[in-house]
């Protein structure tokens, strides 16, 4: 069993990552993505909401609320699968996503100084 137990860990890894990186830009949903999802939800096969609103809040242009959205589904799917998620990974994959992407470029939030107000 320790196998499966493996794959969870890292498919919740991988959401782990594409729930931080949201926090910079939306982040392209890939098949890799997708099939942590998918196998996740194979393994209580209960309601498939919370998988698709993270699916589909990681990658909303809304900046504003995708992080948040998208950090309760995570809850969520946690609770699914009946894992306690682990604030000090969730902070050190963070850190190393913020590293990565989170320094700016043309990918971040916008600069409030350029958005328009009605």
């Amino acid at each position: 069993m320790r196998v499966g137990e493996d794959l969870t860990a890292k498919a919740l890894l991988a959401l782990e990552e594409a729930l931080h990186e949201c926090r910079y830009r939306p982040v392209h949903r890939s098949r890799a993505l997708g099939l942590a999802l998918a196998y996740l939800w194979g393994i209580k096969r209960g309601s498939t909401s919370d998988f698709i609103t993270f699916w589909l809040e990681i990658a909303s242009d809304n900046y504003v609320l995708r992080f948040g959205s998208a950090d309760r589904s995570l809850d969520r799917i946690y609770s699914i699968v009946e894992r306690e998620r682990d604030d000090e990974l969730s902070h050190a994959v963070w850190r190393e996503v913020q590293a990565r992407v989170g320094s700016g470029g043309p990918d971040c939030r916008p600069d409030p100084a350029r958005l328009k107000w009605p």
